[in-house]
């Protein structure tokens, strides 16, 4: 069963240029940063670019069979950016309840 997709002589192509387009911004910011946080997203969004790099591929070549690929990519990211939320948590003045800082020795601070 073939679908012809509306515009696709020029919607694919543009949805290409706009994936490298935008894994460039995103390889800018996972090298420059400023912090970790940041570059943990951009590893995230990278991932995701591959997600629908590979699902317009699919598209492309008109091969079902590389959706596999895009659906595993994905359930993978979600667990690395769980793994990224854990490894972060508590460095952000926000995590402090009522943004109030702990202070050693006092209940509920740290020993």
């Amino acid at each position: 069963m073939n679908v012809e997709i509306a515009g696709a002589v020029w919607v694919l192509p543009a949805a290409g240029a706009m994936l490298v387009s935008s894994a460039l911004i995103i390889m800018w910011r996972l090298l420059v940063g400023p912090s970790r946080p940041d570059r943990a997203v951009a590893v995230d969004a990278m991932t995701m670019i591959g997600v629908a790099g590979v699902a317009l591929l699919a598209v492309v070549r008109e091969q079902a069979v590389l959706l596999d690929v895009p659906i595993v990519l994905a359930l993978v990211s979600f667990l690395g950016s769980v793994a990224f939320a854990l490894l972060f948590k508590g460095t952000h003045h926000s995590d402090d309840p009522h943004g109030q800082p702990r202070h050693p020795g006092k209940p509920g601070g740290d020993a």
